[in-house]
Formats: structure tokens, sequence, C-alpha cells
């Protein structure tokens, strides 16, 4: 049943009066990418904070962990680390080539204290001036980790999308990933298993604090049986790229262990299927 539900609500974004747009897209995943890799080196040579700064706006979030607005984190320098180095290995950009993800492992070290591991989530925006800044930045923390992750840099397969011309159509795409989102929720509440099942891309990824990525439904699947891992959570705000195809979700979450409770935010990147499905390809969890 929950399936007709999705694909009705993914169908309604097909509806209404639309036409067909097209952009280059053969260096838009080197555009997005190679803004993380200059930030890192920025951040290597004149520090985190200058290298935050430089790719923030008056819009950008920093979960640390609350969502905290680059002004007020800014002010907070005891909360940048001394040394931080990432590397992107999961990336890519929508087809109207306003906003994409990049995603990877992380350390971070304070001077005179042990070195920190995770993975870190950041949701870049193409600003007015056509430079990419920071939406939403993230890190879900866990040990060393042990795993060599293979880089996946996607463009968009074609450059042909749907273009709106209504405000109302635009809301009315976003409030879709809204429903999916909750309706993700309600079945995760019911059974965890079911619901990463249909939610989930074959290619999913989820970050869980503690543990390193898992990536793959049937690896992660088998990993939250094993580690006896059950996940809910609640919804507080979207939005979807203006070709259509790209949205993300953010919210709480509680992730329950045996008798270990940790609460949590989310944050969830959702893609548009071939069967006009919206699935999760990742699925990011970092404690309160």
């Amino acid at each position: 049943m929950f399936r007709f539900i999705l694909v009705a609500l993914s169908m309604i974004a097909f509806l209404g009066n639309t036409v067909w747009a097209q952009q280059e897209s053969s260096d838009q995943i080197n555009q997005l990418v190679s803004a993380e890799y200059n930030m890192g080196v920025l951040a290597t040579n004149r520090g985190v904070l200058a290298a935050y700064k430089n790719y923030s706006d008056e819009s950008t979030v920093f979960f640390t962990p609350a969502p905290t607005q680059a002004e007020i984190y800014f002010k907070s320098k005891a909360r940048v680390p001394d040394v931080m180095t990432w590397k992107p290995v999961y990336a890519k950009v929508s087809k109207s080539n306003e906003w994409g993800f990049t995603t990877g492992p992380i350390s971070w070290q304070n001077v005179g204290y042990k070195k920190k591991y995770g993975e870190y989530f950041c949701l870049w925006k193409l600003d007015r001036k056509g430079e990419w800044k920071i939406a939403y930045r993230a890190i879900s923390e866990h040990g060393a980790p042990t795993e060599h992750v293979p880089a996946i840099l996607e463009s968009p397969v074609d450059n042909k999308y749907r273009k709106s011309r209504s405000k109302a159509r635009l809301k009315q795409r976003e409030d879709i990933i809204l429903s999916t989102d909750q309706l993700f929720s309600t079945i995760l509440k019911a059974d965890n298993q079911t619901a990463f099942k249909e939610f989930l891309t074959d290619y999913a990824r989820i970050y869980i604090p503690g543990y390193t990525p898992v990536i793959g439904i049937d690896d992660i699947r088998a990993f939250l049986k094993k580690a006896d891992i059950n996940i809910e959570s609640t919804e507080h705000k979207v939005d979807r790229t203006y070709s259509g195809e790209l949205a993300y979700s953010q919210g709480d979450a509680i992730i329950r262990q045996g008798n270990k409770v940790t609460k949590c935010y989310y944050i969830r990147i959702w893609e548009l299927q071939e069967d006009s499905m919206w699935k999760v390809s990742v699925d990011m969890y970092f404690e309160k």
C-alpha cells in the first residue's frame, strides 16, 4: 500500500505546466569536488576556520552537533579543530547545477588531544556569483577506519530536466519529499527492515555514530540486524533541486541498541528512480 502512495506522490511532480530545460553537465561534478578539495587545502595552509569562512555565506549551517548558523559558529572558535583533513569519496550534483553534495572520511585533532575520525557530509549550493558555498555541513564520528572506500563522483547521466514556471508547483514538489520522508518514518516505527528495504537504493550508504560507513542495501540490513539497531526519525525540513531529481531531508532521530538510546540528528539524500519512486542514497545520523 505504501509503495502505491510513493508512486502517486512522485508522479504529481511531473504534472502541471512544465517545459524542458537543458544545461551543460560535463564539468559540474569536477567544479563541485574542486571546491571541496580547495577548501581542504585552505584548511591545511590557513586553518580550518579560515577555510570554512571562505566557503560559507549567510545561509550556511554547521551541525556542531546542533544546527548552528555560520556566523554564530565562527564566534565559538573553541569548537573549530586545530587540524582537520577530509576527502570526498561520494559526490553528486544536480542536473540544474544549483546544488550537490560530497561525503567521505574525515579526521580532526586539537593540540594536546587524541585524533578523532568520522565521516563528513556537505550539502553545497551555487550562489548568484556562480561560486559553491556550504549549505549544510555535518560529521558522524566513529573509530579509526580500517577499509579503503573507492571514490564515486557522479555528474548527471543527462542534462535534461523539466523547468517549472510556478512557485506553487515548486512548493508542491517539496511537499512530495516531505510526505515521502514522513512515510519512511512511519514505516521505520513499524519495521526497520521493511522500511530500509523499500526506501533505500541498492547502492545506499548509512552512517551510524560509532560505526564506519555501511554501503549497499543488503549489507545495511544485515548490519542493522546483527548490531540490534532500531531507528526512528521525525522530519523537520526538506529541499529539492530545481531539476527535481535530487532532494534532501533533515530532522531528529532516535537510535536504540539494546538498552542504549542515542538521540541524533539526521540528513538524508533522496534520489528519484526510473520507476518514479524516491529512495535514499545517503542516510546519515550524528549524535546530539
